[in-house]
């Protein structure tokens, strides 16, 4: 059964971090469309549409989901086949989430 679990991880952990880059990617081309639409609007002498602390939360929120599934790709990989190296990841992510999360409810909390 173990070794059944070992080659699924194989599988799974990559496929949980490709996930996980693209919620961060779509978050920065989501960030940046909007960043667009603002300047757009500026160039047209409108009004801004949104302000700045909109698009900083639309940004940290997908990169604080993608975040969740690199943590999730760590937690699966760790549990199966411990190593110092995979730990040290793991706890880097989870101080990255933390802080990450923090910020953005302070963010949300100002809105």
């Amino acid at each position: 059964m173990h070794e059944f679990l070992v080659q699924a991880i194989t599988y799974i952990v990559p496929l949980t971090e490709l996930l996980g880059a693209a919620v961060v990617t779509w978050g920065c081309l989501h960030g940046l469309a909007l960043l667009m639409l603002r300047g757009w609007s500026g160039v047209r002498g409108q009004a801004h549409l949104m302000d700045l602390r909109h698009v900083r939360i639309a940004i940290g929120e997908k990169m604080a989901l993608g975040l969740d599934f690199f943590l999730a790709g760590d937690i699966i990989g760790t549990i199966v086949v411990p190593s110092r190296e995979s730990l040290l990841l793991l706890g880097g992510i989870v101080v990255i989430r933390t802080v990450m999360a923090f910020f953005l409810a302070k963010e949300i909390e100002k809105s």
